[in-house]
């Protein structure tokens, strides 16, 4: 991040902490508790959010020229790379009968061929060739083909629309300010450390919920992470559908000694960015950690997690000190998955119609604002 934005929002940090109040909203928000419960509002989000926008799927670094790699996500999803270095992405499917294709997580390119009847593709997407295919001779063989779906690459990530549809626009997408500051970070160099697959029972914007405030760390945190925070003081900033927040450490003061040439906004708090509309990332003073959330169902999570190094562990002692930051970073987030399961036992037993948001929950009601706006509804309680 470009240091005259550094020093502008520590400096915003620091007025805020001498007043004793948090960045956020004027006034206090209300959402609905349907949000969390609705089977048909989650197929909606599903349908027309989830499966139209770019989403992060992998690592660039993940598939090498000549290789491939699947993801059973929203789709199933086959990733292939040519020799050239050209990326492709097609769902997982067989033409024929709906079989998935490649049942294996990731290998050389070959010559695909379905379990089922043996109809075979290259990896380009084309149809090699159907075993009796005198039966097929009328259907038009272009039709057979693996259905593409849009992906680009940016900041060494792979995004990827689960649907057929127009080229991913990644610089409109981002916009000016996310671009920055990610570019700043020179992900593309960074390598893959540490991979997670988690899945929980509870709606995927509860997972989201807990990333996007910091008035919950001082308790549900107590024992991991509070005693690294100021408590209740973070920085809220929307960029188009994206956010950005920062989350001070209790080191903010520290600042006054040092002159302004020598401020590090990652040494006195966290980043914490949405990429709309699932990925989340910390931006941590030595390394960044990625978290990209996806619905299995109105009330089951999976949450794709990887922290990017700015260079692999050269020794055992730098490898123990990865090791114990992530260890710190997903007990944390175990500590949110079992609020959230509260927090969804609580809704469902009807005590209230509704849930509160404070002004210093501000990104909550962005996140969801943009999610109704995106379904076309008409915002409610907020």
């Amino acid at each position: 991040m470009h240091h005259a934005t550094q020093v502008q929002l520590l400096k915003k940090a620091l007025a805020l902490a001498d007043q004793g109040l948090s960045d956020g909203a004027e006034t206090a928000s209300a959402l609905p508790v349907s949000r969390y419960l609705d089977e048909p509002r989650y197929l909606r989000e599903r349908d027309q959010v989830l499966f139209k926008e770019p989403l992060l799927v992998a690592r660039s670094t993940e598939i090498a020229a000549g290789h491939f790699l699947t993801r059973d996500l929203l789709a199933p999803l086959l990733l292939s790379r040519d020799a050239s270095g050209r990326l492709r992405a097609f769902l997982n499917v067989c033409k024929h009968r709906g079989t998935q294709l490649v049942s294996e997580a990731s290998g050389p390119n070959r010559v695909f061929v379905c379990p089922y009847h043996g109809w075979s593709y290259n990896p380009d997407g084309q149809l090699r060739g159907i075993p009796h295919a005198y039966g097929f001779a009328d259907i038009e063989r272009a039709c057979l083909n693996l259905t593409e779906v849009p992906l680009a690459e940016r900041f060494g990530a792979v995004w990827v629309r689960h649907s057929p549809g127009p080229a991913l626009d990644l610089e409109r997408f981002f916009g000016e300010q996310i671009i920055a500051d990610f570019d700043s970070f020179a992900v593309e160099s960074h390598v893959l450390f540490d991979p997670q697959d988690i899945r929980r029972p509870v709606n995927w914007k509860l997972t989201i919920d807990t990333f996007l405030e910091n008035y919950h760390v001082a308790k549900a945190h107590q024992a991991t992470i509070d005693h690294l925070f100021w408590p209740n003081l973070g920085l809220f900033e929307r960029h188009g559908r994206h956010i950005r927040n920062f989350y001070v450490k209790r080191n903010l003061r520290e600042l006054r000694e040092l002159p302004e040439s020598q401020w590090n906004l990652r040494r006195h708090g966290n980043l914490l960015y949405f990429i709309w509309p699932n990925t989340l990332v910390l931006v941590e003073p030595d390394h960044l950690d990625f978290s990209t959330v996806f619905p299995e169902g109105p009330l089951a999570t999976r949450v794709l997690g990887h922290t990017l190094l700015e260079q692999a562990p050269a020794s055992d002692k730098a490898l123990r000190y990865f090791q114990r930051n992530n260890q710190i970073l997903y007990g944390a987030l175990e500590e949110d998955f079992a609020m959230a399961a509260r927090v969804q036992a609580g809704i469902r037993a009807g005590a209230s119609p509704q849930l509160w948001h404070g002004r210093y929950e501000v990104a909550l009601r962005w996140f969801h604002q943009e999610l109704d706006a995106a379904l076309e509804d008409l915002p409610e309680g907020g």
